[in-house]
C-alpha cells in the first residue's frame, strides 16, 4: 500500500513541479488524521497525490463517458454536456473519498490497537519485569507481529531510538502524539512518566492491562447485548416481514384476478428475494463487523 502511494506521489511531482504549493496550506485540517493514518506521506505529498489521481481521472473519464453518450444519444453537445456533469460528480465524490480517507483510516487503526491494547500491555508488563531495560521492551513488540498495529506503534520508537539516535523519552511522546487511539497514548504517556521518574516500569504496565481488560470485557459484553437486539431485529422485521409479504403478495396475486396483477406481485416478490434481502443481509454483516470489539 505505501509503495502505491509512493509511485502515485513521485509521478504527482513530476507532472505538477511545486505549482501546486499555495494549495497545500488549505488542507491543514487533515494532517493530524494523516499522521495518525500511518500511510507514510506529508500533508505536501497527500495533496499533490490527491490532485494528480483527481486529475488522471478527469482524463480518462471524459472522453469514455463523450462517447458512450454520442453513440446512445446521437448528439455529440448533449453528450459532452451530459458526461461532464456526471464527471463532476463523480470529481466532488473522489475528492470527498480523498478528503475523508485518512479520517478512516486513522480510525481504522485505532480499532485496531484498542482491540489487541490489553494483551500487548500484559505482555509487555511480563519483559518488564524481567529486569530488560524498556527500550528492549519496545524491540520485543516491534518484532512480535501477533498486536499489529500495537507491534507498528512500538516498532517506531524503537526506529527512532536506534536509527535516528533520539532519546527513548522523546521517541515515546512523539509517538503518543502521533497514535490515534487515545488508551495507548495514555499508556505511553504513563510508560514516559515512570521511566523519566525511575519508577517500577512492570507494575505500572500490569496495573494498567488489568483495567485495559476491564475495558476490555465491558466492551464484549455491551457487544453482546447489542448482538442480541440487532439479531431479533433482523429475524423479525427482515426475514419473518419478507416472508410475510411474499405469502400477502401471493394471496393477492391468486385473488386478484392474473394478468398485469400477477405480473407486478411476481415482480415484487423477485426484488424482495433476489435484491433486497441480500443487500440488507450483507449491510447486517458490515454492521456486526463494524462494532464487533
Amino acid at each position: 500500500m505505501i509503495s502505491s502511494w509512493n509511485t502515485v506521489k513521485n509521478l504527482a511531482f513530476k507532472f505538477f513541479g511545486r505549482t501546486l504549493e499555495p494549495v497545500v496550506p488549505y488542507f491543514e485540517s487533515i494532517k493530524s488524521d494523516l499522521l495518525k493514518a500511518g500511510m507514510g506521506l506529508s500533508l505536501t505529498e497527500y495533496v499533490y497525490s490527491m490532485f494528480f489521481v483527481l486529475l488522471l481521472l478527469f482524463m480518462l473519464e471524459l472522453p469514455t463517458l463523450v462517447i458512450i453518450f454520442s453513440i446512445a444519444l446521437k448528439t455529440a453537445p448533449l453528450a459532452f454536456l451530459l458526461s461532464f456533469t456526471i464527471l463532476v460528480v463523480l470529481e466532488l465524490i473522489a475528492f470527498f473519498t480523498f478528503y475523508t480517507y485518512p479520517s478512516a483510516q486513522a480510525g481504522k487503526r485505532r480499532k485496531q490497537i484498542d482491540e489487541t491494547l490489553p494483551f500487548a500491555a500484559t505482555y509487555m508488563g511480563t519483559v518488564a519485569s524481567s529486569g530488560a531495560p524498556p527500550i528492549t521492551m519496545f524491540k520485543v513488540m516491534a518484532e512480535f507481529k501477533d498486536y499489529g498495529e500495537t507491534s507498528k506503534e512500538a516498532e517506531k520508537i524503537y526506529r527512532d531510538v536506534e536509527a535516528f539516535g533520539m532519546d527513548l523519552p522523546g521517541a515515546i511522546r512523539k509517538t503518543a502524539s502521533r497514535t490515534p487511539s487515545e488508551e495507548l497514548k495514555e499508556l505511553l504517556w504513563g510508560i514516559d512518566a515512570v521511566v523519566t521518574s525511575g519508577g517500577n516500569l512492570g507494575n505500572y504496565l500490569h496495573d494498567k492491562s488489568r483495567l485495559f481488560m476491564q475495558e476490555y470485557r465491558r466492551r464484549l459484553e455491551q457487544f453482546s447485548r447489542t448482538l442480541s437486539l440487532l439479531i431479533e431485529v433482523y429475524l423479525t422485521v427482515i426475514l419473518v416481514g419478507s416472508i410475510f409479504f411474499i405469502i400477502m403478495t401471493s394471496l393477492f396475486s391468486i385473488f386478484g384476478g392474473g394478468g398485469d396483477t400477477t405480473l407486478f406481485f411476481s415482480f415484487l416478490q423477485f426484488i424482495i428475494i433476489f435484491i433486497v434481502m441480500p443487500f440488507v443481509s450483507i449491510g447486517f454483516i458490515f454492521l456486526v463487523k463494524t462494532i464487533s470489539p
